[in-house]
């Protein structure tokens, strides 16, 4: 049940800022406090249990194969409708192409299923099939349905306070059977959409192979701007320019990448000034300055990009300075390849790199002497990063997930966790997976890490982030859950847990039925499977939901943002917003993001804190982005409640959470 309060907000002349705050450096007498009489009533778990496992609800959920039989593996968990319950926005892998006229819904590449009651069972949840209503798969300006569509990231694009979708369509030079480009569709609020017809400027046909798009404001004038990123225009070969488009206002774009300092170039890979495969791209406010910054997941073992705001009109590139763009090992002498060069063509350069021991037959020379032992061939195959404070020292670190294959060793970089050290300027650190316990057994020599997706959340409730991987596409991958422990090293627990996801083809995250915690949400992926492999446990690309039963024990509280959508206020969902929660003595931050990573990982657009045994908020922090960045301030609150805070307005509405 929903509570609603009228809440003025008074506003607080603060002292002037020494500028020794990341969280305020633009704050000067904008803190907003909100009126805190009317909270909701103390709300605690009498006796916090953290104790989690996960059960396979994908049947008792309807998504199963007698329900909607649910295929997809770029997953997205999102209110599409505005009731509060997350939906689901799922495609397939060849999702790009048109869907069959007389196609069963199950055989549609691109699907939406709305959360709903189980009209069998009061109180539980479950999903229905909803795409041909929503109205997502229309071909513009027809009635037909089945238009192509790769993933989809969400936010109020045109500013009238609903929920649109960016539907992005993935093609190289290969994909010729591709007809549809990527649109922009406008939502009314109830779950439905219209398909856009405006020429925008990433329709262009020099423009090939998007992966992955996200939606930021990066000049805070309320209008959702697009950051896209761009792979091989033909794989393996023509590595492309990410771009940055900019809201009019309307929601129509132009291309700003020139003039905000994103140019990349077909050459100069020594200087890291090149054009780059990206797989994914995320944006965050990663050094606390208030403006939203740009992060590239490079492919190929090329470098990552990391892109600094300076002032809502341009980027400073620090990939190199911050040590973003790869680790610093560059020992290519296990890498097969260069094993086999120097058995059949060794040069001086075996002399001054000794290879290491042969596993592979050397039937040809695949080394290139000049590139591949250059340190700009020897970065990682990054799809995500996750950009999240994940030690709780109030600097946004970054995951890295990497495809890492056996035979290039050292050369190529694993998974990984970057410490934001909190220097000026912006500096990591790599521990090291020995080190932060994100290491794992390979449990064949032939061994490949296939972490192509990845989400952080706190599926405990225990104040401390854990990381869920979708390790997937080879024999012997599966999903990795790494659950952090207080000492903020982590430990894999997926088995031990009841997750058993092998080939975890896509991953994201969601409170499908309101109890208070997260359960999962895992696609499974056929990709290389053949009759011998045992992890190939279906004939088909089918999407599981894993009920987290346990993680409802532990206090929490959610916080729902509602920005004021006009200049100089905050875009409608308040993407770009970070929010802080101080309980006992911790501060935890999130910030919320319309999505991330590899082919746009969508979750729901709230701010989630697990406080463990914790029941009394001391503060929270909202920082708005908007023009001047003002934050609003609450003052000793209750967990255990979904938060309703609008930016003008302040609490206006709270929703209790199951306790025990």
């Amino acid at each position: 049940m929903k509570h609603c309060i009228g809440i003025l907000l008074l506003l607080a002349l603060v002292a002037c800022d020494d500028g020794s705050s990341k969280q305020n450096n633009n704050n000067t007498n904008n803190v907003n406090n909100a009126n805190n009489q009317n909270l909701p009533p103390p709300l605690c778990q009498t006796q916090p249990s953290g104790e989690v496992l996960f059960v396979d609800a994908s049947d008792e959920a309807g998504i199963g194969v007698d329900g909607e039989h649910l295929l997809g593996n770029r997953l997205g968990a999102v209110d599409l409708d505005g009731d509060g319950y997350p939906d689901l926005v799922i495609h397939t892998g060849d999702g790009y192409t048109r869907d069959a006229a007389d196609a069963l819904d199950y055989q549609r590449k691109k699907r939406v299923l709305r959360n709903v009651e189980d009209p069998q069972n009061p109180g539980r949840r479950m999903f229905v099939e909803y795409t041909a209503d929503s109205g997502y798969d229309r071909i513009p300006d027809t009635e037909e349905r089945g238009r192509g569509a790769s993933f989809a990231v969400a936010g109020d694009i045109n500013g009238d306070g609903h929920l649109d979708l960016l539907s992005v369509v993935y093609a190289s030079t290969a994909e010729t059977a591709v007809v549809d480009e990527t649109t922009v569709l406008y939502g009314d609020g109830a779950g439905h959409f219209i398909p856009q017809t405006a020429v925008q400027p990433w329709v262009n046909p020099q423009y090939y192979s998007t992966t992955s798009a996200a939606l930021t404001d990066y000049n805070r004038d309320s209008s959702l701007d697009i950051f896209m990123g761009y792979s091989y225009k033909t794989y393996g070969t023509s590595p492309q320019q990410d771009r940055l488009f900019r809201n009019s206002g309307a929601g129509t774009y132009g291309d700003v990448t020139d003039s905000a300092g994103l140019t990349t170039l077909p050459g100069g890979e020594a200087e890291g000034h090149n054009h780059k495969p990206s797989w994914g791209v995320t944006v965050c406010d990663i050094n606390g300055d208030g403006w939203p910054d740009l992060l590239s997941s490079s492919y190929g073992r090329a470098w990552n990009g990391l892109y600094l705001g300076n002032d809502g009109l341009t980027f400073s590139d620090v990939s190199e300075s911050s040590t973003y763009r790869a680790d610093d090992l560059m020992d290519y002498s296990d890498n097969q390849f260069y094993i086999c060069h120097c058995r059949l063509n060794p040069g001086p350069e075996c002399d001054e790199v000794l290879p290491g021991t042969q596993m592979i037959t050397c039937s040809d020379d695949y080394w290139y002497v000049g590139s591949d032992d250059q340190p700009y061939r020897n970065g990682g195959n990054t799809f995500t990063s996750l950009c999240a404070d994940f030690d709780n020292d109030g600097d946004m670190d970054v995951y890295h997930a990497e495809i890492h294959h056996w035979h290039i060793g050292n050369s190529s970089d694993s998974s990984q966790l970057l410490r934001n050290t909190g220097e000026t300027p912006l500096r990591f650190e790599r521990p090291g997976n020995d080190v932060t316990g994100l290491d794992r057994v390979h449990e064949m020599t032939d061994w490949n890490e296939g972490d192509i997706t990845a989400v952080t959340m706190d599926f405990d409730n225990d104040g401390l982030l854990d990381i869920l991987v979708g390790d997937s596409d080879y024999p012997g991958t599966k999903a990795r859950l790494f659950r952090q422990k207080p000492d903020h090293t982590f430990e894999e627990v997926a088995e031990s847990l009841d997750l058993l996801a092998p080939r975890a083809g896509g991953v994201s995250y969601l409170d499908y039925d309101q109890d208070g915690d997260l359960d999962l949400l895992i696609g499974f992926s056929r990709m290389r499977c053949t009759t011998a492999d045992t992890d190939c446990i279906f004939d088909e690309p089918r999407v599981r939901l894993f009920r987290n039963d346990g993680g409802s024990g532990q206090n929490r509280a959610v916080f729902r943002l509602r920005g004021g959508g006009s200049y100089g206020f905050a875009n409608t969902f308040a993407i770009g917003a970070q929010v802080s929660v101080t309980a006992g003595e911790v501060t935890q931050i999130r910030e919320i993001q319309s999505s991330f990573g590899h082919f746009g990982i969508l979750t729901p657009l709230e701010a989630w804190f697990g406080l463990g045994s914790d029941c009394d908020i001391s503060r929270v922090e909202i920082r708005w982005p908007n023009l001047e960045n003002t934050v609003t301030v609450l003052e000793n609150v209750s967990a255990n409640y979904i938060y309703y805070i609008d930016e003008v307005e302040g609490l206006v509405q709270w929703e209790p959470m199951p306790v025990e």
